[in-house]
């Protein structure tokens, strides 16, 4: 009789999730010293998230392991209804922060056509240079990893309690412009929500990233002129993340925190 030996998994497979961390967060962090020679330059790299799970995937998987992971990117043909909620709901919670904002003092934005373009701009490099390289290494590589042992809700706020953290550069350089408590909330509520996209879309990144985006690009359009005023400025952020997070539980009452996907047999991965 043939015994079959089975090669042992490598270190990088058997500490992918602290390997994964620990590049995510090296990489993104490596110019935040610069940040002491330029205050107005950026202090966060958005590439780390991405980077670092491709050196992970490579280094435990090799290439058809990467090649399962950079799939993800392609799966784009969704019903599109979720392109509506994708663009929709991230429209929808920061206007209605905008308005809570104006009831507090805050003066009505007067806004043009060319607007418009601004926002499609914002989105469109927002999905390059923030929601590819992040939400390749958040949803594509750490959630699924997570949800193999653990329901989806709580995988959800593992990758939350690792994405928080990991703005600590651009909180601590401007602390201003993201009041730490709501933002908390804020990024825990859409981790859950980002995660319901994912796993409802059978691992659609192209989803995922485009909610990211646009939530990133609309609170920055009609948050952005309030930073001056204290009081309407942190009642924006905190109906903001107020508003994520009753979206969020809505989603987990609805759907189920074991798969946050509604009847589905199991979470995407």
């Amino acid at each position: 009789m043939t015994v079959q030996r089975h090669r042992p998994r490598s270190w990088a497979a058997r500490h992918d999730i602290v390997l994964y961390l620990v590049l995510a967060y090296l990489i993104s962090w490596s110019i935040w010293p610069l940040v002491l020679l330029n205050p107005q330059s950026s202090p966060l790299v958005p590439f780390g998230p991405g980077l670092a799970a491709v050196v992970v995937v490579l280094l435990a998987g090799g290439r058809r392991a990467l090649s399962g992971l950079l799939r993800q990117l392609g799966r784009w043909r969704v019903n599109p209804a979720w392109y509506v909620v994708a663009v929709g709901v991230p429209l929808l919670i920061p206007g209605l922060a905008l308005c809570a904002a104006v009831a507090t003092g805050a003066p009505v934005p007067r806004w043009d056509p060319s607007d418009l373009f601004q926002i499609a701009g914002s989105i469109a490099v927002t999905i390059v240079v923030v929601g590819l390289f992040e939400e390749l290494g958040w949803r594509g590589f750490l959630l699924p990893r997570l949800q193999a042992d653990r329901s989806a809700l709580g995988a959800a706020l593992t990758v939350g309690l690792a994405w928080l953290p990991w703005h600590l550069p651009e909180v601590i350089s401007d602390p201003g412009q993201r009041p730490l408590t709501p933002f908390a909330v804020y990024i825990f509520a859409q981790s859950v929500l980002l995660a319901w996209l994912y796993n409802s879309t059978q691992a659609s990144l192209p989803i995922v990233i485009l909610f990211h985006a646009a939530f990133n690009s609309f609170t920055h359009f009609f948050l952005a002129d309030l930073q001056g005023q204290p009081l309407p400025y942190l009642v924006a952020w905190w109906v903001l993340a107020g508003l994520a997070a009753l979206f969020a539980l809505g989603v987990v009452l609805r759907a189920g925190s074991r798969n946050l996907v509604r009847g589905a047999a199991g979470p995407a991965g």
